[in-house]
């Protein structure tokens, strides 16, 4: 039975479930019949377990999920993309009898009834999937891996995923239909089946973590002396696999295997790999160390089955063209997920070592440097130009728009921007992200309800993701960024063509209006600093005739959500209050922004008058309160000249800084010409103007 997209190991063998009083033979299955899927899927997350390292998880995988425990030893291979076939059959036989007999009994099967033959291939069995299947080989054991993780996690994502018949009873009489039994009754069942999904769900997850995490561990515990663990490469070609479960489980078992080599591990991995990384100069790949056996060109599209393509298990010399490109791209993938998850961590253990250097520590450092090759040629800005010349290469037939090495590279620059950062062009970056995701609206339907992505639509959904890692990881570089090229956009001359990022931030404006709520919502504090950046971003991407007709907090309510944000609609007219001190006066009529040094420090609310006359303000920095007022431009005629036309001291408040920053502070109009200052602790005084 071949699974071509997941790569599953194929199972070769005749094998005999147990049950509770003799064996039976599984009747034949023809796959015609509807029924036969979750059978299938039964057989084979039966036969990828690990049975035997965790007797307690074995009780669950049997009672809860309803798993059948195999009988006898399964043979395991793999078909390789050409359809050959390799067999790692269970040689050693009397070796692994040996290793049998002075294994000690399990308490389950002493107290079983099956004869003593039975007893002696569940143990020999338990033996082989518990220690000897995990000796055979490093392909073997990173398809195996990415089988029953990427099975379990879709199991785990269904509702009472179990193969337990009582539980497939139970799902189907709780169809809806007219309800005949008391409302008590109801939600007593109610309550049995959202607890029994639930054990369900932790059932999964159980299977999920021994594979993914506690494996090795387990393997080495029952004995195994010569564990084959998954190839961080053949991990790395599947970080963006075309199918998301197995693509979720790759990322999984590569982080996993990633973080138990350590740094000494993953610098040598790094020292390995570090020859095969593509140097860029305009659109060319240069790799100075290959260069000298053969003319490399620029890194291609590898095909999907050659991105794939398993690989031996020690990295050789390259011994063609076509090799070489396929290690070129495993290196920017991996080199890209190692500076992206660990980069941090390379970089302050180096900024530790240095300072030891300078405070004349002799002794010498346990912290390994892995992430640089030298002073002048920083392997982290290499992998960061690599990975944003797969996101700004235009599309091409070597290079199409929508392939796994160009949404690997989307997805490692938005995992790892911390690190990337100062290499990029961050302008560039964002704008090519806007326009790769610019489509989102009309593929938001695949991307909303699970049905199979499209190469397009995987690809906005990998930009969007991106989008958000930036913005919520540096915020402050996310909107000054856009800022800046919100001001190129408005200082274009008139009639003259639209610069290119005119055209993006056009196309993605829904995109960067979703970034900007985002982080309104999760980092209120961050984006409070820049308000009046913040304020320019929404002004230029929402549609300006909602504003004719509608308050701004109809338009865009997040940003209502500070005091220091006020929307006149009689006026059109929009006051930001910043950090700096200033009052930044948006007329919508008149198209200008009018700045106000208005307090010696952060405004901390302003609000304009019912009929739009006066702009108030107040700081807790200054303790000062003060009204303001335009001499023309209530039209939009002439330049608005705006002036304080009164001036209060008020009392300060007590611990200032033991309180929210965007609760210190409200100001409430109650007519015309009074306004009500509302303080955090509690007090409320009148002003007049």
């Amino acid at each position: 039975m071949a699974f071509d997209s997941a790569k599953i190991p194929q199972m070769i063998s005749s094998i005999s479930y147990d049950t509770p009083t003799k064996r039976q033979r599984p009747r034949d299955m023809s796959l015609a019949e509807p029924p036969h899927t979750m059978e299938i899927a039964q057989i084979l997350i039966s036969l990828l377990h690990a049975w035997g390292l965790d007797p307690d998880l074995d009780r669950v995988c049997e009672s809860k999920l309803g798993l059948l425990r195999p009988m006898v030893p399964v043979c395991f291979g793999v078909v390789s993309r050409h359809g050959h076939m390799a067999v790692q059959l269970p040689t050693r036989l009397g070796s692994w009898m040996n290793d049998c007999a002075s294994a000690p009994d399990d308490p389950l099967l002493l107290t079983s009834d099956l004869p003593v033959e039975l007893l002696r291939q569940e143990k020999l069995t338990r033996l082989f999937t518990s220690k000897l299947h995990w000796e055979l080989s490093t392909t073997l054991t990173t398809n195996h891996l990415l089988s029953i993780v990427a099975l379990a996690n879709t199991l785990m994502s269904m509702s009472n995923a179990s193969f337990v018949p009582e539980q497939e009873v139970i799902r189907r009489l709780h169809r809806p239909t007219t309800r005949t039994s008391s409302w008590a009754g109801d939600e007593e069942r109610e309550e049995q089946l959202a607890a029994q999904q639930a054990h369900i769900k932790q059932g999964w997850s159980l299977l999920a973590t021994l594979h993914c995490v506690l494996l090795p561990d387990k393997v080495v515990a029952a004995g195994a002396k010569n564990f084959k663990r998954p190839q961080v490469e053949m991990l790395a070609r599947r970080w963006q696999h075309h199918c998301l479960e197995v693509r979720e489980a790759a990322q999984a078992l590569l982080l996993a295997e990633l973080g138990r080599l350590g740094p000494k591990g993953r610098k040598a991995l790094v020292d390995n790999w570090a020859q095969y990384l593509p140097l860029y100069t305009h659109t060319e790949s240069i790799n100075p160390h290959a260069a000298q056996k053969e003319p490399v060109e620029k890194v291609a599209r590898d095909q999907e089955e050659e991105f794939e393509e398993e690989e031996e298990e020690i990295v050789r010399k390259p011994s063609s063209l076509a090799e070489l490109k396929r290690k070129q791209t495993t290196a920017v993938v991996l080199l890209g997920v190692i500076g992206a998850e660990f980069g941090q961590d390379i970089a302050s253990e180096g900024a530790a070592g240095n300072k030891r250097r300078k405070d004349g520590d002799s002794r010498k450092s346990s912290i390994v440097e892995g992430f640089t090759l030298s002073a002048t040629n920083n392997l982290g800005r290499l992998t960061a130009l690599a990975l944003t010349h797969l996101l700004l290469a235009p599309s091409s037939a070597r290079l199409p728009a929508h392939t796994p090495l160009r949404r690997a590279a989307v997805d490692l620059l938005g995992r790892g921007f911390a690190v990337w950062e100062p290499y990029l062009d961050v302008s560039h970056v964002l704008l090519g992200l806007l326009e790769m995701c610019s489509d989102a609206d009309k593929l938001v339907p695949s991307m909303t309800y699970g049905l199979p992505l499209t190469p397009q639509a995987d690809s906005c959904r990998t930009a969007r993701h991106a989008l958000t890692l930036i913005a919520t990881a540096r915020p402050a570089a996310f909107i000054t960024t856009m800022a800046r090229e919100v001001a190129r956009c408005a200082g274009a001359a008139a009639g003259a063509p639209p610069p290119p990022a005119a055209l993006a931030l056009q196309r993605g404006r829904a995109e960067v209006l979703r970034g900007i709520e985002l982080l309104i919502e999760r980092m209120h504090a961050e984006v409070a600093e820049l308000l009046v950046e913040v304020m320019d971003i929404i002004l230029h991407c929402v549609d300006q005739s909602h504003l004719k007709s509608k308050g701004l907090n109809e338009v865009f309510p997040a940003i209502c959500r500070y005091n220091q944000v006020s929307h006149c609609p009689a006026t059109r007219r929009i006051a930001v209050g910043s950090h700096t001190g200033q009052l930044a006066i948006y007329e919508l009529r008149a198209g200008r922004c009018q700045s106000l040094a208005a307090h010696a420090g952060a405004v901390t609310a302003c609000a304009f008058s019912p009929d739009g006359r006066y702009l108030v303000s107040y700081a807790t920095a200054d303790n000062r309160l003060s009204f303001w007022q335009s001499t023309a431009g209530m039209f939009g005629l002439g330049a608005a000249q705006t002036r304080c036309v009164k001036c209060y001291s008020t009392a300060p408040m007590a611990d200032v800084a033991r309180l929210n920053p965007a609760r210190l502070a409200r100001l409430v109009w109650t007519n015309s010409r009074t306004v009500t200052l509302m303080l955090a602790d509690g007090s409320e005084t009148r002003f007049n103007v």
